[in-house]
């Protein structure tokens, strides 16, 4: 502003000496106010190509905070991203441990049920051939049968080896016979002993129905025989019996034939495994 004023008073000064100065020197200051316009208007238009750069660099300044804003925002919303997939991470971890201390425990019942298991199969195995070598001729002649049915042991006695028909009173080879089994069941403490009496369909005779009026009671009164004299003769603990009939209704043959009817008469004892 200061160089354009003293341009200015030059100018004027230029004005009222002209008359005054010689031509060479109005010329001379002809020269030097052409050339101090020129310089004026380069410098004019060197400002405002300044003024369009400075304008310029402040879009750019500007555009640049935003950039910057919005990086911020972007750098703490990754930031609550990580925060939350630590958290995810941690959660993950945690419910990785307890589904793998949940399995060790699963694993280690069932070990625990597998072994069990075992130990009852192999005492059952034991118990069956201790009362195979007792009874082998009874087995022979198939007058006892064995069988293991769903994890029990099962014992039956067909026909006659224990009662005459129409009796509740152990005869005495079969309470040999029962004598010998019990001695392969004591040891085993912890097995139930449940003995099952099973009628053919013949109904009772006119002489036994005061005392068994069918063969729903002769049935009961023959297991409660057989739970009777393995406890009082045999010594077995009364916690381990249990004794129950069932007439005709659970026949293993057809009671159209003789063969069949003494399959039917039957009484069985099974043996049970800890639950």
């Amino acid at each position: 502003m200061g160089k354009i004023t003293s341009i200015s008073m030059l100018c004027v000064m230029c004005f009222i000496f002209t008359a005054c100065v010689p031509k060479e020197k109005y010329v001379e200051l002809e020269n030097q106010h052409v050339s101090t316009q020129a310089q004026l208007e380069a410098e004019q238009k060197q400002l405002a190509e300044l003024q369009v750069r400075y304008k310029s660099l402040q879009d750019t300044n500007m555009s640049l905070l935003n950039t910057i804003e919005d990086l911020k925002f972007e750098l703490r919303q990754e930031k609550t991203a990580v925060i939350e997939k630590e958290q995810a991470i941690g959660e993950l971890e945690l419910l990785r441990r307890k589904i793998e201390d949940s399995l060790k425990e699963e694993i280690t019942r069932k070990e625990a049920e597998i072994a069990e298991k075992e130990k009852i199969i192999s005492e059952l195995d034991e118990t069956r051939k201790e009362i195979e070598a007792s009874l082998q001729e009874q087995i022979t002649q198939k007058d006892i049968k064995i069988e293991e049915i769903e994890g029990k042991l099962k014992v039956t006695f067909i026909d006659k080896i224990l009662f005459d028909s129409g009796s509740v009173a152990i005869k005495e080879k079969g309470q040999d016979i029962l004598l010998k089994l019990a001695d392969s069941l004591k040891d085993n403490k912890d097995q139930t002993i449940v003995v099952e009496g099973h009628t053919d369909d013949v109904n009772i005779g006119q002489v036994l129905q005061a005392k068994f009026p069918t063969n729903w009671e002769l049935s009961v009164a023959r297991a409660a025989a057989v739970a009777r004299f393995l406890q009082d003769k045999a010594s077995i603990e009364p916690e381990r019996l249990t004794a129950s009939g069932f007439s005709y209704y659970q026949p293993v043959a057809s009671n159209e034939t003789e063969e069949g009817r003494r399959q039917n008469r039957r009484i069985e004892i099974i043996l049970v495994p800890p639950r």
